[in-house]
């Protein structure tokens, strides 16, 4: 097997996981909506280590501590719009652009800004048209680490 595809394996398994967390974080008991806010950070961070979104050892822990504050935050934001189309966007956008210091870690701008436009169109489209509360959050949970891939272009 070769790195390549064993990295896309460990990345599909951690969509899969971040799927879960995601909705679990937004069903309740029995869980806590940290399953989420936490959960789905942390799963962000490990698809990006997978696939050596790194810089220097300072840097790196700098841009990846930032990133997962920001991912916490947009996670847990409601925006102002609960459960409306703005709100999906805006949240689209919120985890789109939480992951700016690791963009700035490793210069891949282009890739950020096509993940910036591919995550927040995606994750609106998917509430929208979805009417299934555990499909929507899982499917949500799952674009925000596949769309990860797209940081290496």
């Amino acid at each position: 097997m070769s790195i390549i595809s064993a990295k896309l394996i460990t990345t599909f398994i951690l969509c899969g996981l971040s799927g879960w967390l995601y909705r679990a974080g937004g069903q309740g008991k029995p869980y806590n909506t940290r399953y989420r806010d936490i959960g789905v950070s942390i799963v962000t961070l490990l698809v990006c280590l997978t696939w050596g979104l790194v810089g220097a050892l300072w840097a790196t822990l700098g841009a990846y501590v930032l990133t997962f504050g920001l991912s916490w935050g947009a996670l847990s934001a409601y925006w102002g719009q609960d459960e409306k189309k703005w709100g999906f966007w805006a949240h689209g956008l919120g985890l789109s652009l939480a992951l700016l210091p690791i963009a700035i870690l490793t210069q891949h701008f282009l890739g950020f800004a096509i993940r910036c436009l591919v995550l927040t169109a995606a994750i609106s489209v998917w509430s929208e048209i979805n009417g299934d509360v555990n499909w929507e959050e899982m499917g949500r949970g799952i674009l925000v680490v596949l769309s990860l891939l797209i940081l290496l272009l």
